[in-house]
């Protein structure tokens, strides 16, 4: 457990080395690969944090989840087409900003509590950091498609076929929060909690664009601006509630 403290930091250090080598000309070539490290630093941390724990579930991790899941996105995405390597940066961007504000404000000064041994805390926690990365990686790819100012149809359809999965991985991520609620509490629902309230808004949020993309209501450019204005809206409502006050790191 004494690797922990730097592991975080080494996932940042790793990230900012891929930003730094995807705006580089010369070495951009290096960037993808500069993410493997930061997925593994970033997973490891998020392992050890899960065995601190066990079998209680390690809540709060919304900005430290989502780093390496976000490194691991852009480097499975091979290639060198413009989209491609816009996205790939996005990735580093998103997930050194998210780092840095996981090193930053760190939230992790609570204890588990018993009724977050239950299978539908983990599967909440696990389908919830899934789901926010899914359409995060959504929302890079419709910007890709606004960037690149001509309509590529392999970017188009990665943008929407991540936007139906975050949105499905996200419903099994509500659901699940529900029953474990309903089992541990008594109740699926509490109205009171500013998190369910902003958990619950985004999901209609995506039901609408959803419903707007399947009925091609909206022309494809509005469509895309539409993901990359939820990318704002997962931000602000859904990861900075994860964040707690002012740490220097490795205090």
């Amino acid at each position: 457990m004494f690797l922990a403290p730097f592991l975080l930091p080494l996932t940042v250090g790793f990230l900012a080395v891929s930003l730094a080598l995807a705006l580089s000309r010369a070495w951009r070539g290096f960037s993808r690969w500069t993410l493997v490290p930061a997925t593994i630093c970033g997973l490891a941390y998020l392992a050890l944090r899960y065995w601190g724990s066990w079998p209680m579930t390690p809540m709060y991790l919304g900005t430290v989840g989502l780093p390496p899941l976000l490194a691991a996105l852009g480097f499975a995405h091979a290639g060198d087409s413009p989209e491609t390597r816009f996205v790939r940066a996005g990735c580093a961007i998103l997930a050194l900003a998210l780092g840095l504000a996981s090193l930053f404000f760190p939230k992790d000064f609570y204890l588990p509590f018993l009724k977050t041994a239950s299978l539908f805390s983990h599967a909440y926690l696990i389908f919830t950091r899934a789901a926010k990365s899914a359409l995060l990686f959504s929302g890079l790819w419709s910007a890709a498609c606004l960037s690149g100012g001509r309509q590529d149809p392999s970017s188009q359809r990665r943008a929407w076929n991540w936007l139906a999965g975050g949105f499905g991985l996200w419903t099994l991520a509500m659901f699940s929060g529900e029953i474990w609620s309903y089992r541990g509490w008594g109740v699926p629902v509490v109205w009171e909690d500013a998190t369910i309230i902003a958990f619950t808004a985004t999901w209609f949020y995506y039901i609408g664009l959803l419903h707007l993309h399947l009925t091609r209501r909206w022309p494809t450019r509005a469509r895309h601006w539409a993901s990359v204005a939820g990318v704002l809206l997962i931000l602000a409502l859904n990861c900075s509630n994860d964040l707690g006050p002012f740490r220097p790191p490795l205090r």
